[in-house]
């Protein structure tokens, strides 16, 4: 199995690269720099953001806890005046015009002290209603089938105040408490009566209005009573919605004291899971994020708890609004990380064209040189075969002159020997003298071969002369070349050498 083989990639050019590299150099700290400065303020930002919403949360639920606190001492301290007791203990027996000053003069308290009362209701310790006045002109009103629901009853009778869950009259638009205040016997220690005072929640609404964007836009606040139901919320259609389902119990008690203007069978829910979870946490944290219900977008949320009643206060931040001052101190970094990179760019392809041309050029001369290099090489090669083949072919001649010279040498001094015996054979037969003349012709025949082997011997010892001198001439043009590009090599040196500086 054949392995697929990647085309070569073109490398980028030195002077890129280089210009790559040095601006890598000088930017790496600035973006550092910028890095761990992002990570610390972003860090820091949110961490102080937080903190101050914690503290925003534990102010305005502490205002809420001081105006309510402050209400029920002045209620308290009205509802057990020698005068009420009075009324109480005789409130079948009081004079009318008595009752009538008590009333004028109840009227022109709550007015002075405390306008935000807008019903004031006296009842006996059965729950029957002796007495109201309003300086609104407002009724008394059922919860449910009773003017005063059973559990409120029950408390009230054990010499508890306290403060009822959240009503709102869809009519007026009006959302109120009622506090629940007993008056007891200065000498027997027993609750006579009680005083049910119709609170209106305007301040408190202002307080959680306030909040639209003090914290920075699309900043708020919202209360959530012990139901999990937003009894204060700046959205309408998450006013009096629940942040999970209530169990039936709690409907069922929500639905008898009609709760909230509820005129349906169940409270209706918008959850959010986030908050019915830290609900539910015996210790939740002050401080976390999550997307709240309806919302598309993460939110920092600080939350404090109310003391008075058991309602918890949020105040509610988008996360980017928080995270805005890191945002722009990361975009004024990034502009001057910017300004400071043109001209870095700038330099390091200046640097890098002055430092990569030399180099560039020596490549080339090097190229050049390694290109004469093989082909003075592959000369010298050729060179080499025929130096061999002449000094074979001269070893050859050789000794076929040296083998024809033997034998021209013995065919001459069989001749001669022939030639001076021939005088002296006269007296020989003739056939004798004819084997002579034949042995002459033969020596002579040999010779004439022989001396043309030799000829041919002395033309291959001519050719090989005259390859020799052509061999010799492309050595000494090898040789030339060879020192041509030593001397380029040296400039190349040279050059590199004012590069990298001194060796």
């Amino acid at each position: 199995m054949q392995r697929a083989v990647s085309p070569d990639r073109t490398p980028l050019p030195l002077s890129v690269r280089l210009s790559f590299w040095l601006v890598g150099v000088a930017i790496l700290p600035l973006l550092l720099a910028l890095v761990v400065n992002e990570v610390q303020s972003r860090i820091t930002l949110v961490n102080q953001a937080s903190t101050s919403m914690e503290t925003d949360a534990r102010t305005h639920a502490q205002l809420i806890d001081n105006y309510l606190a402050n209400k029920e001492v002045i209620i308290s301290s009205l509802t057990n005046d020698p005068n009420v007791r009075e009324y109480f203990l005789a409130s079948q027996s009081f004079p009318q015009a008595q009752l009538n000053l008590f009333i004028q003069d109840g009227l022109a308290l709550e007015k002075f002290l405390y306008p935000e009362v807008s019903l004031i209701e006296f009842f006996s310790p059965q729950g029957k209603l002796l007495l109201n006045y309003s300086i609104y002109g407002v009724k008394p009103r059922l919860h449910g089938t009773d003017l005063v629901p059973a559990a409120y009853l029950q408390r009230v009778l054990l010499g508890q105040q306290f403060i009822s869950g959240v009503y709102y009259d869809s009519t007026t638009r009006t959302s109120t408490v009622e506090v629940y205040t007993p008056s007891i016997s200065a000498t027997s220690n027993r609750v006579i009566g009680f005083v049910r005072d119709t609170l209106k929640l305007d301040t408190m609404l202002n307080i959680v209005n306030g909040e639209k964007g003090a914290n920075g836009s699309g900043s708020y606040a919202f209360l959530l009573d012990q139901n999990g139901v937003r009894i204060i919320d700046p959205n309408p259609h998450t006013l009096f919605t629940a942040i999970a389902p209530l169990s039936p119990q709690t409907q069922q008690q929500i639905q008898a004291q009609q709760l909230y203007g509820l005129n349906r069978q169940s409270v209706p829910v918008i959850a959010d899971q986030a908050l019915e979870r830290l609900q539910n946490l015996s210790r939740p944290p002050t401080s976390f994020q999550e997307v709240p219900a309806e919302r598309q977008e993460t939110f920092q949320v600080a939350r404090a708890s109310l003391h008075i009643v058991p309602w918890t206060y949020f105040v509610l931040t988008p996360v980017n609004v928080v995270e805005a001052v890191a945002n722009q101190q990361l975009l004024l970094l990034s502009i001057i990380a910017l300004l400071i990179l043109l001209p870095v760019v700038f330099i390091g392809w200046f640097v890098s064209k002055r430092v990569s041309t030399p180099i560039l050029s020596s490549v080339e001369a090097l190229v050049q040189n390694s290109s004469s290099l093989n082909q003075l090489a592959n000369k010298e090669e050729s060179a080499a075969s025929e130096q061999l083949w002449v000094v074979d072919s001269s070893q050859i001649g050789l000794k076929s002159v040296e083998y024809y010279t033997k034998a021209t040498k013995k065919a001459i001094w069989r001749l001669n020997n022939l030639s001076r015996e021939l005088p002296q054979r006269k007296r020989e037969s003739k056939q004798e003298f004819l084997q002579d003349i034949d042995a002459m012709v033969d020596i002579g025949e040999y010779l004439e071969k022989a001396v043309a082997y030799q000829d041919k011997s002395n033309k291959n010892v001519s050719v090989a002369i005259t390859v020799t001198d052509e061999v010799t001439n492309q050595i000494v043009s090898g040789a030339r070349s060879t020192k041509e590009v030593a001397d380029q090599l040296d400039q190349i040196v040279e050059q590199l050498r004012k590069i990298v500086g001194d060796i």
